[in-house]
């Protein structure tokens, strides 16, 4: 095996060992997740009835709804103040809320469903982002414009840059490719922000990336080629992340995880009907020109959970050895009682 591969799955294992330590860690706390803590606002409520929560995100389009609410002000109507939080994926955003670092947390619903078979105490409460017909090329598996790779039977034996590993992105990639006649076991993954990717498949340290909106439409205008739509091809209204809190907050805070879920559905209601201000909107936390924004494939954001599809993540999470025993769709979405 090549030092280079050997140094990368090294540093693989070792961000793995560090991330269970976090899990664990925040499991540990995880009862007092209800309190707030000395020296921050978030989580509590000023004389004016206003709430202060932090949010665990990630800079991608996925999250756009929740930055329109905020601007049109259906926050402040349920008297919250949302303080956004940024991460790299949602297997980091989990223990953050889980500990109350963060009250909510966007996540795909992958990463919840591993979580929730380790028995991490989180609950799912609004929808986030998902596909439907017309609207499903926001993540992509691309290459660069120079490969070789023309299609999926030319992957084994390639390294696919994924956001997190472990995740809805490998885990869809691999169903595709299984069904499309590939030995899925026959492609490796390495763990890339979809930040860095663009930068790391034109300098060839990956022979493709698995990349979403707005960083899809930030290598095509480079000339990168896609080769695989992994999210139509797992599911055609395939729910691809929820909003979720820790069961500590919810038990404590029922009142606001209900104004959070109202504000939020609000916005995604709102994000299905007004796509132009998405655009104008993502330059200000993604931090792209204005130009690329204006040219994203667009997502859909559901306002009902679409439950046979996170069946099947249930199924495909297991089959892929992520969880031992298959996750109760009751026990993890938990939808505030209005």
């Amino acid at each position: 095996m090549p030092r280079s591969t050997q140094g990368s799955e090294a540093m693989m294992r070792t961000i793995r060992r560090r991330r269970l330590r976090v899990v664990l860690a925040a499991l540990a706390v995880g009862l007092a997740a209800g309190c707030g803590s000395g020296g921050t606002s978030a989580g509590q409520t000023d004389a004016g009835g206003v709430t202060t929560v932090k949010v665990g995100l990630i800079p991608i389009t996925d999250v756009a709804p929740l930055y329109l609410g905020i601007q049109k002000g259906f926050f402040t109507e349920q008297k919250l103040k949302i303080e956004p939080q940024l991460a790299a994926g949602g297997a980091a955003i989990v223990p953050a809320v889980v500990s109350n670092s963060n009250q909510f947390g966007f996540s795909n619903n992958v990463s919840l469903i591993v979580a929730k078979s380790k028995g991490v105490p989180l609950q799912v409460i609004t929808p986030g982002v998902g596909i439907s017909p017309g609207h499903n090329e926001a993540c992509q598996v691309l290459v660069p414009g120079k490969s070789p790779i023309r299609g999926i039977k030319d992957l084994p034996g390639k390294t696919i840059a994924v956001n997190t590993l472990n995740n809805i992105g490998d885990v869809t990639i691999r169903a595709a490719l299984e069904k499309g006649g590939v030995d899925p076991g026959s492609v490796k993954f390495t763990e890339i922000g979809f930040p860095d990717m663009v930068t790391a498949v034109e300098a060839g340290r990956v022979d493709a990336a698995w990349e979403c909106e707005p960083f899809v439409t930030a290598l095509l205008d480079r000339g990168a080629r896609s080769i695989l739509n992994n999210y139509a091809e797992t599911h055609p209204n395939l729910a691809v992340a929820s909003y979720f809190t820790s069961t500590a907050y919810a038990k404590s805070n029922p009142d606001v995880v209900r104004r959070f879920d109202t504000a939020m559905r609000k916005s995604l209601e709102y994000a299905n009907t007004h796509p132009d201000e998405i655009r104008k909107i993502l330059p200000e936390y993604a931090k792209i020109p204005a130009a690329q924004a204006a040219k994203i494939k667009m997502i859909a954001w559901p306002g009902t959970f679409e439950r046979s599809s996170i069946e099947e993540l249930v199924r495909l999470t297991q089959k892929y050895k992520l969880i031992q025993q298959p996750v109760s769709l009751d026990e993890l979405i938990q939808e505030p009682k209005s």
